[in-house]
């Protein structure tokens, strides 16, 4: 028997079940690696308040000159830093989203997923800024 020329025939019932672990795991994960991300966002955000009030309140005092440009360059990159990793959580949230049932036009089921995203990682920022605010604050 010629192992290379015979064709392999599957047995029916012999088949491996076909698994869908890739549809559920996948966008779990991509939502946790968003909540992360925005958590660090969160985090960067508070910094970002802080650098910015710092900057401000140093801000034509000579003798703090150089804290006070210190402060400037922080505040921008924690501000772009919100910016970044909040486009990043966006971005997985928006892979994570399927909306399968609903029978509306392809440009329309995009808008309203990126809508859903923007939202999610923007009030998800928000709440999660206020919660590290208020458990920095009671420490």
């Amino acid at each position: 028997m010629n192992l290379s020329t015979e064709q392999h025939r599957s047995i029916p019932g012999n088949e491996a079940p076909n698994k869908r672990t890739s549809g559920t795991i996948f966008p779990i994960l991509r939502i946790a690696l968003a909540l992360a991300l925005a958590t660090t966002a969160a985090n960067c955000f508070l910094k970002y308040l802080w650098w910015t009030a710092c900057y401000s309140a140093w801000a034509g005092i000579p003798k703090l000159a150089a804290q006070w440009r210190a402060a400037g360059t922080r505040s921008s990159f924690y501000g772009w830093s919100v910016l970044i990793l909040d486009l990043a959580s966006l971005t997985l949230l928006y892979s994570a989203i399927r909306l399968c049932n609903v029978t509306f036009s392809s440009t329309l089921k995009t808008a309203l997923r990126l809508a859903a995203s923007f939202t999610i990682t923007v009030v998800g920022t928000g709440l999660l800024a206020l919660a590290l605010a208020w458990v920095k604050q009671s420490h």
